[in-house]
């Protein structure tokens, strides 16, 4: 409670001044040494045979049993075969190359799948007099989408994995003290707190359930979640001194009935408010991710959480014009036709994108002939361009990278999704007087109680990711919609660093090495 309350007020006052402002917004070296088959769950590698490049997101299933997950960014892969026999085969499916397929006793004994490139020249599947432009190619995806990526369903359900990682790195910090009438802030505290904050705040919640959604705008309530199992690591053990303890419960605790807290740094000004355990909460929540946990609302973790997959999902949508600016802003990009694949049954073109003076992105993009449907896309932005860059009354805000991901499949009538990720960086930096203000309301004018006040200097780098597999997805009737009543909170594993154990039987995102290893630090 302690650590939040001191670290939200200090650290995060940058990202309130940010949203106040509007300023937001080597070949084999990864084959796996360890990788092994152990209690039903078989692990491993998939990478191009050329090369030896792990091929991220590579689609793997089984046919008859609806059973597949998806390699994570470094090809990595780890499924559940409990139910499979030895004979049963897993295919192995990533677009521009062979199907690759290798039964499940074949991965145990050698679980790296390599896959060999297969680009097809388009004589060979289409027939016309001149070269198709990839430019007007493109522009067909958006003008095609509404019937691409709708059924005629209205109810349905997906079941989904997620997992959402932040890191932020404090690169500088200082606080400069200025003066303090709260007993126990004072300047010995505030040193302390500069030499004991974070510098590097990690976390990831790995959540597996279950998606209700509707598509009748007369239904109040369209996005409905239910969790199967939720784990979490964060930061909340780090700087637990009994001295900041006793002084930030103190201030919480004191803080009575007609009186709130206020952060001030110049003209800009934001009213905090304190729930009935000490908790910070204020109409910038959102932004504390980076800084906080990931799921900080006690009693209301599952509200808050749908509430924010909710906007999350709308990437899969195409519906961000700054995301997917290279399909709404065509005349910024240069195309290029490097191609054709096919894909369960269907033509495809492959085209390549990069920008021209103004656009941001450079990628790939797999669309299919017949329907002009996107069924993949991987972008970054391109070398040397950035996002949104704002310096401006000792505030910096800089979009600096940018990685991203998606992946549909053709169902019946329509194409569905089966996977995205989204990877997003920046760098901020504050130079700002601060000062945290106590008020008690009065009729006229508030009347100020106390108040700390100090110079912030403050420069991080913050990386934020999400990655979406979608398991199954099921049509649902109106009645079966509607009988399901979302709950407030959800049961959370919190633990110290990522653990096999708790998703024993589960198929998911096989981690990083590098999200494996890390372990949350603590101060003795």
């Amino acid at each position: 409670m302690a650590f939040r309350f001191y670290l939200s007020a200090f650290i995060t006052a940058a990202f309130t001044l940010i949203c106040i402002s509007q300023f937001a917004q080597t070949p084999n070296e990864n084959e796996p040494k360890n990788t092994y088959y152990s209690d039903g769950i078989l692990k491993g590698l998939v990478a191009d045979k050329a090369n030896g490049h792990p091929l991220p997101y590579t689609n793997i299933y089984e046919a008859t049993k609806r059973i597949g997950v998806i390699s994570n960014e470094k090809g990595m892969f780890s499924i559940d075969v409990s139910t499979l026999k030895k004979e049963d085969t897993l295919y192995f499916q990533y677009l521009g190359y062979k199907t690759g397929k290798m039964t499940v006793g074949e991965l145990i004994s050698r679980p790296v799948v390599y896959l060999e490139e297969e680009i097809i020249n388009l004589s060979e599947i289409l027939v016309f007099g001149n070269d198709p432009d990839p430019e007007e190619i493109v522009k067909q995806v958006l003008l095609n989408k509404a019937v691409n990526y709708r059924s005629n369903r209205i109810y349905y359900k997906k079941q989904a994995f997620i997992r959402e990682r932040d890191i932020t790195d404090i690169t500088d910090i200082k606080l400069d003290y200025k003066k303090s009438s709260i007993e126990g802030l004072d300047k010995e505290m505030i040193a302390m707190m500069e030499q004991n904050i974070p510098k590097q705040t990690t976390s990831f919640t790995d959540f597996l359930g279950t998606i209700y959604v509707s598509k009748d705008i007369k239904d109040s309530i369209r996005f409905k979640m239910e969790p199967t199992k939720a784990v979490s690591l964060k930061e909340k053990d780090i700087v637990e001194m009994d001295r900041m303890n006793a002084v930030f419960t103190d201030i919480s605790n004191n803080t009575k009935e007609g009186e709130y807290w206020k952060i001030k740094s110049g003209v800009f000004s934001f009213k905090m408010d304190m729930d009935e355990e000490g908790e910070v909460s204020g109409e910038v929540e959102d932004s504390l991710v980076t800084i906080r946990d990931s799921l900080p609302k006690k009693n209301q973790r599952l509200k808050y959480y749908s509430q924010r997959m909710k906007l999350k999902f709308r990437f899969s949508q195409l519906i961000n014009k700054q995301d997917w600016e290279f399909l709404y802003e065509t005349g910024r990009y240069k195309y290029t036709l490097d191609g054709g694949t096919r894909v369960n049954g269907e033509d495809v073109y492959i085209i390549d994108f990069a920008p021209k003076r103004r656009g941001e992105y450079t990628g790939r993009m797999y669309i299919t002939t017949n329907t002009y449907a996107l069924i993949r896309a991987d972008f970054e932005y391109a070398p040397e361009r950035i996002g949104t860059d704002i310096h401006l009354l000792g505030i910096g805000y800089t979009e600096n990278a940018f990685k991203a991901s998606i992946y549909f499949e053709k169902k019946e009538d329509y194409y569905a999704l089966k996977y995205f990720s989204k990877k997003k960086g920046y760098l901020f930096h504050v130079d700002r007087p601060l000062s945290i203000v106590k008020k008690r309301k009065r009729r006229l004018l508030d009347k100020k109680v106390n108040e700390v006040k100090v110079g912030l200097e403050i420069a991080a780098q913050s990386e934020q990711s999400i990655e979406v597999l979608i398991l199954d997805e099921t049509e649902l009737t109106h009645e079966q919609f509607t009988s399901i009543i979302q709950k407030d909170d959800m049961e959370v594993i919190y633990v110290d660093q990522f653990d096999d154990e708790l998703w024993k039987g589960f198929s998911i995102i096989e981690p990083t090495k590098q999200m494996k290893e890390y372990k949350k630090q603590r101060i003795q």
